[in-house]
């Protein structure tokens, strides 16, 4: 017969999941303490995913500082949540402490997350603890469950609580050069944010006053053109500038591309299906020359990105791949999942996207200039194709990394933030010190 003095289960292992993370050495590392309360939350609660996300950039959105899935036993970080795309969810965050949610798919609350995020990882129930620091909300402690809906107990929603208090009393502990390294110095992300949002605008007002000039350039050259009254030599200058302002068309498209942020906010998808889509076309628009090697990879796990702005970053690699074998040559299209390791600041699982080529290689002034916008190597064109790459990637918290060897080629290669981690064996993936910007 049990003994009825005991405490029921739950409780024990939320007592216990408290007294291990208090009992944490002083000077453990902090991703180790969200390591470690991700683990403890998970099997106290019985809950399949938490996750500890942090606010970024000026609170304008969250950034994964770690997930765990817990029949996988493994954790990912850096995906982005930004205010702009959910901004119901991050409202209701702002109500009180603790955010309890049975069932996902009646609440108006998480209806922007739901196609996007809740319904392809499985996730049927929630239950969000915000962390506070002098009555501030700095992030958030996210248990998503995964099965039938279940209700949350007054002790899970406590248990909740206090497991974001004491993450709040670690991070008060963390030395300030903890926190640069695991999220990015505040002050510098803000100056980054700052400069790109100048030149987006500063592209914008371009593109619009451009686009006024080139209409009446058209104009003109389409009457010139169509004229049969007018010498032969004065059609081809109409037909010129014509042609001409079209191209300039173009570069403003281009333009207002990189200066408008995505129309769509993101979704969990799987790269695998996604590229396999995408590569028949690719391989129609390189042609023959330039033959794409790609093999169906094992399971990736999921990444929270716009199917569009994948479509356009595998794009745009694909083509400077091309450009960079104007002979001809084949293209290499890798998709991995990696265990991301050798840099501080990232780690975890990611999906790694590998565009590479047998060119003749870039610089190392090249490659540290590649990205940014405007700055071209080539006779045509503008510069911003991979830019608009970096500045994509980056949106959703990934990185991009690059390596050539002159003579032999380049590897462009993207690490996307994994939201739903792949069921079989990664490999690891570590970045040379190097490459460690």
């Amino acid at each position: 017969m049990a003994d009825s003095t005991m405490p029921p289960g739950p409780s024990r292992a939320t007592e216990a999941a408290l007294l291990a993370l208090r009992a944490l050495p002083g000077d453990t590392p902090l991703d180790a303490c969200f390591r470690a309360a991700c683990e403890r939350s998970a099997a106290a609660l019985g809950v399949e995913r938490v996750g500890v996300w942090l606010f970024i950039d000026d609170k304008t959105a969250l950034r994964c500082a770690n997930l765990y899935e817990q029949s996988k036993r493994d954790h990912s970080t850096g995906a982005v949540l930004r205010v702009a795309d959910f901004p119901t969810y991050f409202a209701a965050l702002t109500i009180r402490k603790a955010v309890p949610t049975e069932v996902v798919a009646t609440a108006p609350w998480l209806a922007e997350l739901r196609d996007a995020y809740l319904t392809p990882l499985g996730i049927t129930s929630m239950l969000d603890a915000g962390l506070y620091r002098d009555d501030e909300l700095i992030g958030v402690v996210c248990h998503e469950h995964v099965g039938p809906p279940r209700e949350w107990t007054t002790e899970a929603r406590d248990f909740a609580a206090a497991v974001a208090d004491r993450l709040v009393v670690r991070m008060r502990s963390a030395e300030v050069r903890e926190l640069r390294a695991a999220f990015q110095s505040h002050r510098e992300r803000l100056t980054a944010l700052d400069k790109s949002a100048a030149l987006e605008q500063f592209a914008a007002g371009i593109a619009h006053d451009f686009r006024g000039l080139l209409t009446i350039v058209l104009g003109i050259g389409d009457r010139l053109q169509s004229r049969p009254d007018l010498p032969a030599e004065a059609r081809r200058h109409g037909a010129t500038l014509v042609e001409t302002a079209e191209r300039g068309v173009a570069l403003v498209g281009q333009l207002t591309e990189f200066a408008r942020p995505p129309a769509a906010p993101p979704a969990v998808h799987d790269l695998a299906d996604l590229t396999a889509t995408l590569i028949p076309a690719l391989a129609a628009a390189v042609g023959p020359t330039h033959p794409i090697a790609y093999s169906p990879p094992p399971p990736l796990g999921r990444v929270f990105i716009d199917r569009v702005q994948y479509d356009r970053v595998l794009t745009n690699l694909v083509m400077n791949a091309r450009d960079a074998m104007p002979d001809g040559g084949t293209i290499c299209v890798r998709l991995a999942s990696v265990k991301l390791t050798g840099d501080p600041a990232h780690g975890g699982r990611y999906v790694l996207v590998e565009v590479s080529d047998t060119g003749p290689g870039i610089d190392e002034t090249t490659r540290r200039r590649m990205f940014e916008p405007y700055y071209t190597t080539k006779t045509t064109g503008t510069g911003l194709g991979l830019a608009v790459v970096n500045q994509i990637v980056h949106r959703i918290g990934g990185l991009v990394r690059v390596e050539s060897v002159l003579g032999q080629g380049t590897a462009v290669r993207l690490f996307l933030p994994n939201v739903g981690l792949p069921s079989g064996e990664t490999g690891e993936f570590a970045i040379p010190p190097e490459l460690r910007e």
